[in-house]
């Protein structure tokens, strides 16, 4: 046995075991030598052998408290035949000044491996019964009872030797058994905080990956319509160099605007920000976006917006839809108009925005990553989007998103329930 595993609460307690049985088996010799001279002695000396072969078997080959039961049912047969043996026809108080070492050391190894403090109250109880019964026998059995005095000393002393070793025991191996309760709840906390941690680790990497996704679609839907409105501006001027220089620089002079406004968006949403100027509201930001567009170019967009406000992860997905729509009608729809509208339903947001592009045969249509991840976006907030289009016909998009993401919309409804 290693000097680490004598640290351990086990070896401890194996180490107790070992110490018990020796000293039974000292004490058992001590019993069986003082009863040399009595006519008992040939019962009382292999009585001893037997309980101690006992108690060695339990200690040394059965480990487990309920295996051992039937042992220490034996052991308390033993302990009755052995004071009986050592006592018979002996006053009490000069006969049993060992058998309640016997009683303690047995008693001490039944404490040890008990798992609960009621077995141990009850294994008290019992052999305290048992010791008292035997002890009256003895007294008169022995005729000792005209010194009462001396009988009832020695019985009272050695109650009390036993119940304040029961008392040390019990304390101690309560105090034991508390702490290892400890332990394995301090085990098990470690357990789950590593766990926790594990989980905290996992649910950083994916908000990670979120948040670069979505900044990628900011930067997509933001790079994407200022610089098919920048190319829009400049091809124009280009053409209108020879004929009409001064349009022609008005068209150039409005690109640098919408490049310069393109830096900034950009600039917002690799810092994670919403993409909206500070102190100005929902309906303003969106009337930006649309005079982004028409301003220089020959574009028209008439909308129709509602002054709402909604959370921002709402209002920066409508400023990118706005954004994405536009963008996608100029490049692949070739469109020259388009009609915006934003709608406050109460319960929900109705967000339209169409065009007189080219269209498109929805049945042969593919989604590409601006439209994929708009619907994603849509389905994650809650809402529900619908693209209409036919050949030649133009192309729609209409988007339902739920009254709960307008800002102030759980206190509009508790003051609506308290009416």
């Amino acid at each position: 046995m290693t000097l680490k595993d004598l640290k351990t609460d086990k070896s401890v307690i194996r180490i107790l075991q070992f110490i018990i049985l020796i000293l039974l088996v000292v004490t058992c010799i001590t019993v069986a030598l003082a009863n040399m001279d009595g006519a008992l002695f040939l019962l009382t000396l292999p009585t001893a052998v037997v309980l101690v072969v006992v108690m060695a078997i339990q200690t040394l080959f059965v480990r487990d408290f309920y295996k051992k039961i039937p042992f220490y049912v034996l052991d308390s047969i033993l302990l009755v035949l052995l004071t009986l043996f050592a006592t018979w026809r002996k006053p009490p108080q000069t006969s049993t000044s060992y058998l309640y070492l016997v009683y303690a050391l047995v008693l001490s190894e039944y404490y040890l491996s008990s798992p609960t403090l009621r077995d141990n109250i009850i294994m008290f109880a019992v052999n305290i019964g048992v010791y008292t019964i035997e002890y009256a026998v003895v007294a008169l059995v022995s005729n000792t009872l005209e010194s009462a005095f001396a009988t009832s000393s020695q019985y009272f002393t050695d109650l009390i030797i036993l119940i304040l070793h029961f008392i040390m025991f019990s304390f101690a191996m309560t105090v034991y058994r508390k702490n290892k309760l400890i332990e394995k709840s301090m085990e098990e906390l470690e357990e789950s905080k590593n766990e926790l941690l594990r989980a905290y680790d996992k649910l950083e990497e994916a908000t990670l990956l979120e948040e670069r996704n979505r900044i990628s679609k900011d930067i997509h839907d933001t790079a994407g319509h200022s610089l098919t409105t920048v190319i829009m501006q400049t091809e124009a001027a280009k053409l209108m160099l020879d004929k009409n220089p001064e349009e022609a620089k008005k068209r150039i002079v409005a690109a640098n605007v919408q490049a310069k406004n393109c830096l900034e968006e950009l600039r917002l949403s690799v810092h994670l920000l919403s993409g909206r100027r500070e102190n100005v509201s929902f309906k303003e930001y969106l009337e930006s976006i649309v005079g982004e567009t028409t301003n220089g170019t020959d574009v028209t967009i008439r909308s129709k917006i509602d002054d709402v406000s909604m959370t921002e992860d709402a209002e920066r997905f409508v400023g990118n839809l706005l954004r994405e729509g536009i963008s996608n009608g100029l490049r692949h729809g070739r469109s020259t108009a388009f009609f915006f509208e934003l709608k406050d339903m109460g319960n929900f947001v109705e967000i339209l925005l169409s065009d007189n592009g080219c269209g498109a045969d929805l049945h042969t249509f593919k989604e590409g990553f601006g439209l994929s991840a708009m619907r994603n976006k849509a389905e994650k907030l809650g809402g529900m989007i619908n693209f209409v289009s036919e050949a030649g016909e133009g192309f729609e998009i209409n988007v339902s998103l739920p009254g709960a993401l307008k800002t102030g919309a759980k206190e509009e409804k508790e003051k609506t329930d308290e009416n």
